[in-house]
């Protein structure tokens, strides 16, 4: 009796294989997206976490932020000295230009909507960014406005860098913004609507709200997310 080995011809093989091949090009993308969406929202948890830890901190040492020294007073430098750096675990580099973060330019970042987001990377006497061993980089902003004319403000701004310079260099997907507010760091735009909130995370704006969106979502980021 004859035994008749059952076996795929070339032509079967090979169509299964372009089967794969197209089922793994459509589900990749999705697959690497997510995986992405959760490494940003896990960064974007920590450095929310070290930013509020380091607050309180500095708090035991030096009181209540409020009554801190005015950092227009001592400097920059040696305000983040003095109530900052000290509270963050491995500070590895402290940048005083764009160039030793590792950017290739004083303003990195794009906003959701496509343009040039208006902050630099590092500026002298307005903010100076370091950054710790796990990549994050914080920029603690302590002016504002056009050193060129009157109109400079203490700002309550601080910039967050999950990767640092290594891209994509976008608000809302590695830059977030946050603010300091009633002895607290927030996500900028944390007490606005949430129709307030997802006008400026879109695609029609900047993005500067996307830390209170993602917040306020759970810390998700949902499919009506700027992605």
């Amino acid at each position: 009796m004859k035994h008749h080995k059952i076996a795929f011809t070339l032509a079967e093989v090979l169509i299964t294989l372009g089967i794969i091949g197209v089922v793994a090009a459509m589900t990749m993308p999705v697959l690497i997206g997510n995986y992405q969406k959760k490494q940003t929202v896990t960064q974007l948890k920590k450095a929310y976490s070290v930013l509020n830890q380091a607050l309180k901190l500095s708090e035991v040492d030096n009181g209540e932020f409020e009554n801190w020294e005015d950092p227009l007073d001592i400097g920059h430098i040696d305000y983040l000295n003095r109530y900052w750096v000290p509270y963050f675990n491995n500070v590895v580099m402290i940048c005083d230009t764009y160039e030793k973060c590792g950017y290739k330019e004083n303003f990195p970042w794009t906003g959701t909507d496509g343009r040039k987001y208006a902050i630099t990377a590092a500026a002298k006497d307005y903010r100076i960014p370091f950054i710790t061993g796990d990549g994050i980089m914080y920029i603690i902003s302590i002016r504002s406005g056009n050193s060129s004319s009157s109109e400079i403000q203490k700002s309550s701004s601080i910039y967050i860098d999950i990767n640092g310079a290594k891209g994509p260099n976008v608000v809302g997907k590695d830059f977030f913004v946050f603010t300091r507010d009633d002895g607290r760091i927030m996500p900028a735009c944390y007490n606005d609507s949430k129709s307030a909130v997802d006008k400026i995370c879109s695609r029609a704006s900047d993005g500067s709200c996307c830390a209170a969106k993602i917040m306020a979502d759970g810390w998700q980021i949902l499919d009506d997310y700027p992605w």
